[in-house]
């Protein structure tokens, strides 16, 4: 194993490494992207699915919030019934 630092992958490269060790390679020898356009596409794309996860978190929790209630005021009708 190389006693040089720069060889070593640290934790928050692996995902970049791991997707292409080349340009993780590239990177950490200082070379300048020729993809920064794409890279910024990505960066965006992954931003916006984000986005929609958390927006789809929420109406989940929402959902199970009213079907609750509706359950609560379902019985409540039913026990006066009785």
């Amino acid at each position: 194993m190389s006693s040089d630092p720069r060889s070593l992958i640290q934790a928050h490269e692996v995902g970049e490494y791991v997707f292409c060790a080349r340009a993780w390679w590239h990177r950490r020898q200082g070379h300048p992207s020729t993809r920064e356009e794409d890279q910024r596409a990505g960066r965006r794309f992954h931003m916006r699915f984000e986005q929609r996860r958390r927006w789809g978190n929420y109406l989940i929790a929402v959902s199970v919030l009213l079907a609750i209630a509706g359950i609560v005021l379902l019985l409540g009708a039913l026990a006066s019934r009785i």
